[in-house]
């Protein structure tokens, strides 16, 4: 069986991977997405005031703009 494999996988956020598998026919026999989340920025936002969330929460994740006021 042939394995095709696209790791990483972007335009999301965190990262993903592809697994295709083929048959001996070039068909596919299985194909799998993979996308572990990871939300650390909820649990740093445990304890802080509500003030700080607009600045600290995109700064976590890399595809969001940054509030600068």
């Amino acid at each position: 069986m042939k394995r095709i494999s696209i790791d990483p996988v972007t335009r999301l956020e965190g990262h993903g991977k592809i697994d295709i598998f083929l048959t001996t026919k070039a068909r596919v026999a299985n194909a799998y997405l993979q996308i572990p989340e990871l939300r650390a920025s909820r649990s740093s936002a445990v304890g802080r005031p509500a003030e700080e969330m607009p600045n600290l929460t995109p700064a976590s994740a890399a595809s969001a703009p940054r509030r600068t006021t």
